[in-house]
């Protein structure tokens, strides 16, 4: 068998080591969501994922930075959707994507314009995938080795929105499909 590339290794350049972006980070990101499959009449769109250990319902996010520093880094966070022992949970998650849909499409929180209230509407969570925001990154250092994960979104009525949102981006991110 000859020497290739595919056979040995030794050339190859080490594993480059990501440390965490700093906490609170401020980032425009682009937002992907993996199907997870779970359908109800609730959730009747694919894009719902159910936890087999703790039975919440939760969409599977995958946030990738398109500018900056950090660009190309991704953050995967969940979005709670329902779960038996916390009403709250879904709630928090509602908060996110209405605050997902005002940081996308330039709303302020105040703002009750119908063509507002239009576009904090989706007809599935589809309309979700691929949407461009800017959020905050922070550290979570509960479990077995710190992340990163993303719980803020920065919409228009921060000081520092259009900032990062107006940055521009070297490419897009591609969907999950």
């Amino acid at each position: 068998m000859h020497n290739n590339k595919w056979n040995n290794f030794n050339d190859a350049e080490d594993q480059k080591f990501y440390t965490l972006i700093p906490h609170r980070t401020i980032a425009k990101v682009v937002m992907l969501i993996k199907k997870g499959g779970y359908v109800t009449s609730e959730f009747p769109d694919g894009y719902a994922t159910k936890s087999d250990s703790t039975g919440s319902v939760y969409l599977a996010c995958e946030f990738v930075v398109l500018s900056g520093q950090y660009e190309h880094r991704k953050i995967w966070s969940n979005i709670g959707l329902h779960s038996d022992n916390s009403e709250k949970y879904g709630e928090i998650g509602r908060s996110m994507i209405k605050a997902i849909l005002n940081s996308a499409r330039s709303l302020h929180s105040k703002d009750k314009s119908p063509e507002a209230e239009k576009l904090r509407t989706i007809r599935s969570f589809a309309d979700l995938d691929n949407l461009i925001c800017v959020a905050e990154i922070t550290i979570n250092d509960q479990g077995d080795k710190p992340r990163n994960e993303i719980k803020t979104i920065i919409t228009p009525d921060h000081a520092r929105y259009s900032e990062f949102m107006d940055e521009s981006s070297s490419k897009l991110a591609t969907s999950y499909g």
